[in-house]
C-alpha cells in the first residue's frame, strides 16, 4: 500500500501544475503543467542560444559558431520535476560543437601554410644559369590546443552569455636558408672558351652532342666526375660521326672527332674553378684549339678526364655550343681563391715539342704557383712552336690547323 501511494503521487506530481512563484531560469512557470513548463524553459534556451555565437580566430581569418551547429544537453525536466514549491531554480546546459573533431581538422587545414625554401632552378641551356623563387615562411595550427580551448569556452559559458572568443595558435617557422645564401652558392666559379671551325659540320655536331650530354650536371661535395660516364661511347649508333682524330701520332679520319674539345674545355674549366682533377691524358700531338699542356684527350674507356667535387656545396657544369666556340661553365660556392692557368713551351728537340702548364692560386692577396705537368708532343706540320713562346701566342698563331 505505501508504494502504491508513492506512485499515485509521483504521476499526480508530474502531471499536476506548478506552485505558483516557481522561477526557472529566470522565466516564471509558475501555474504551468511540467511539460509546459519543460518546452517553456527549453524555447527560452534555445531563443538565448541563438543569439550566441562562438568565434575563433586566427591572424587572417574569424570561423563562427551558432546554433544548430551548437547543440546542447540539459537537466530542464529534471529541474521542473523537482520544484516542489515557489523559488527560483538554474538548470544545467552542456553546449557542444556537431562535428567537433572536423572543425579542428579543417581550420588547421586551412591555417596550414607549408614552409619553402629558396629555390635555385638550374637551366643547363641557353639564357640565365639559375632562376631563383623566394622562400615562405610555414604555419601549423595547434589542433590539440584549439580542441582544448573550444571545449572550455562551450563549457563555461552560462545562461545569458557569449561564448568566450576562442584564439588559434599558430606554430610559424622561416626558411632555412636566405636567398642571398643560395646565390653566394651558385655563383660562377670559373668559364673557358675554346674555338672552332664552323664550316666542319661532323666536327661542330660532335662537339654540340658531347656538350649537351654534359651540360646540366650536378656534382655533390666529394661526387666524382667522369667524361666518359656521362657523354657515353663515341659509336655512330650513339649519334657521333666521323671528323678527324689524332691516333698513333697522326690524323686520321674516326667517330668521335671533336669531342676532346669539349674534354679539354672542360678541364680547363674545372682547374680554374679550384676543382681537383684526378684523371687527364695529354695528346699525342699539340692540339690548335688550346695551349700546349692545357689539353685533356679522351679515348673509349681507357683515357678519361675526371675531377671532383672538393667543395662543400653542389658544383653545376653547363656547356654551351655556339657557331664557332664551345664554352663551359662551373658554378657553386667559391672558397675564396682565385685561380689562373698558364703554359709555356719549353724546349724542342728533333721535332718534339716539350712544355709546362702551371696553377697559380691567390687567396687573401697572396699567391703560389706551383707545376701541374710536363708534356712531349710529336712533331706535326701544322704545330711548331718554338722554345720560349708563350701558350697564349702559340694557340692564338695555330687556332683552327687541327681538327681533334
Amino acid at each position: 500500500m505505501p508504494a502504491l501511494v508513492a506512485g499515485i503521487f509521483g504521476c499526480a506530481g508530474w502531471g499536476g501544475k506548478l506552485a505558483r512563484g516557481v522561477v526557472i531560469e529566470g522565466l516564471d512557470v509558475g501555474g504551468m503543467s511540467r511539460p509546459q513548463a519543460v518546452e517553456a524553459v527549453r524555447e527560452r534556451v534555445v531563443a538565448d542560444l541563438k543569439g550566441r555565437t562562438l568565434r575563433i580566430c586566427s591572424d587572417a581569418n574569424v570561423y563562427a559558431y551558432s546554433y544548430p551547429e551548437i547543440s546542447f544537453k540539459d537537466n530542464i525536466a529534471s529541474v521542473v520535476s523537482s520544484a516542489r514549491r515557489a523559488g527560483e531554480y538554474s538548470v544545467q546546459t552542456d553546449c557542444y560543437l556537431n562535428g567537433l573533431e572536423e572543425v579542428v581538422s579543417d581550420i588547421c587545414t586551412a591555417e596550414f601554410i607549408k614552409l619553402r625554401e629558396p629555390c635555385a632552378i638550374f637551366n643547363g641551356g641557353e639564357g640565365q644559369p639559375f632562376y631563383y623563387e623566394e622562400g615562405a615562411g610555414g604555419a601549423v595550427a595547434d589542433g590539440a590546443k584549439l580542441r582544448g580551448d573550444i571545449l572550455s569556452s562551450l563549457r563555461e559559458r552560462g545562461f545569458g552569455q557569449e561564448f568566450k572568443e576562442v584564439r588559434l595558435e599558430v606554430e610559424r617557422s622561416s626558411p632555412h636558408t636566405e636567398l642571398q645564401e643560395l646565390k653566394e652558392r651558385t655563383a660562377r666559379l670559373s668559364a673557358f672558351t675554346t674555338y672552332f671551325d664552323s664550316e666542319n659540320s661532323p666536327r661542330v655536331a660532335n662537339i654540340k652532342l658531347a656538350g649537351g650530354k654534359i651540360s646540366g650536371c650536378v656534382l655533390s661535395p666529394e661526387e666524382s666526375f667522369s667524361f666518359n660516364a656521362r657523354v657515353g661511347a663515341r659509336t655512330e649508333k650513339n649519334g657521333f660521326k666521323k671528323a678527324k682524330i689524332i691516333e698513333d701520332g697522326r690524323f686520321v679520319y674516326g667517330v668521335g672527332g671533336g669531342v676532346c674539345q669539349v674534354s679539354t674545355t672542360l678541364y680547363n674549366a674545372a682547374l680554374l674553378a679550384g676543382l681537383k682533377v684526378t684523371e687527364f691524358h695529354p695528346h699525342s700531338l699539340a692540339v690548335s684549339y688550346v695551349s700546349p699542356s692545357r689539353d685533356a684527350m679522351v679515348s673509349g674507356t681507357y683515357s678519361d678526364l675526371k675531377f671532383v667535387n672538393t667543395t662543400n656545396s653542389p658544383v653545376y657544369i653547363r656547356v654551351l655550343t655556339g657557331l664557332y666556340y664551345v664554352r663551359c661553365e662551373v658554378y657553386g660556392l667559391s672558397d675564396g681563391a682565385e685561380y689562373s692557368l698558364s703554359s709555356v713551351v719549353t724546349g724542342e728537340e728533333d721535332g718534339v715539342v716539350s712544355s709546362e702548364c702551371y696553377l697559380t692560386v691567390t687567396r687573401g692577396g697572396q699567391s703560389s704557383k706551383k707545376l701541374l705537368r710536363r708534356d712531349n708532343y710529336l712533331p706535326q706540320k701544322t704545330f711548331a712552336p718554338q722554345p720560349g713562346y708563350t701558350a697564349a701566342s702559340v694557340g692564338a698563331r695555330h687556332m683552327m690547323r687541327c681538327g681533334v
